[in-house]
């Protein structure tokens, strides 16, 4: 019997995993993956720590919004987070940018194998993970899961104003948000635009730019 070829089209029906393609402002024409902020350990002790930009989180408020998107959200992080899945049953991305957790945020190394085994089966696309937990990677890896060729890992800065140090070598890109007066001055060099993500493509690119630097919205 021949095997379904499954495609961003049909995942959701197989897998019950969702997909977003369909994004506006600065992610319109990406293709993402997230899990939701609200059932995140993590981010619900980070919302707390006073001065961090999860203080701000824009992803909190977007599922406030939307609650069925939120629902899609915990879906994806129950599926993701519970056990490795089935490479066949994970997705042909035909997008040359990819985005895992444009909304949330590693819970654990499971997830993280998971998004490693969707790049493995997509190398023509060029991911990137945005995580302020790159612990959840390393135990990824030393479990035997290597990092793709193909994947940046960003680490997100928790502090506003602050770029965050690792001890971590597979981390690609640091991601730090900056207010207009800290900007001012220090003379700070943003050179995240918040326009096009499609068109810049600076996150996703293996282009030797360590510091991605945006102004506070």
């Amino acid at each position: 019997m021949k095997k379904q070829i499954v495609t961003l089209a049909n995942v959701k029906k197989i897998t019950g995993l969702h997909f977003t393609t369909k994004h506006t402002g600065k992610m319109a024409g990406m293709a993402s993956i997230s899990t939701s902020v609200t059932t995140n350990e993590r981010c619900a002790k980070n919302a707390q720590i006073e001065g961090s930009i999860c203080q701000k989180c824009f992803a909190a408020k977007q599922m406030k919004v939307y609650p069925s998107m939120e629902n899609c959200m915990v879906e994806n992080q129950r599926i993701l987070t519970g056990s490795i899945l089935d490479p066949d049953t994970l997705p042909i991305i035909n997008h040359i940018y990819f985005r895992f957790e444009s909304f949330g945020d590693l819970n654990n190394d499971i997830q993280v194998i998971n998004y490693f085994q969707m790049c493995y089966k997509n190398p023509a696309t060029k991911f990137a993970l945005w995580t302020k937990n790159p612990d959840f990677v390393a135990q990824a890896i030393a479990k035997g899961y290597p990092k793709p060729e193909n994947l940046n890992i960003v680490l997100s800065s928790l502090f506003i104003n602050q770029e965050r140090r690792t001890r971590y070598d597979f981390v690609d890109k640091v991601f730090t948000v900056y207010d207009k007066q800290y900007i001012q001055e220090n003379n700070v060099d943003i050179n995240c635009g918040a326009r096009s993500c499609f068109a810049c493509g600076q996150c996703y690119e293996k282009n030797g730019v360590r510091q991605i630097r945006e102004q506070l919205k």
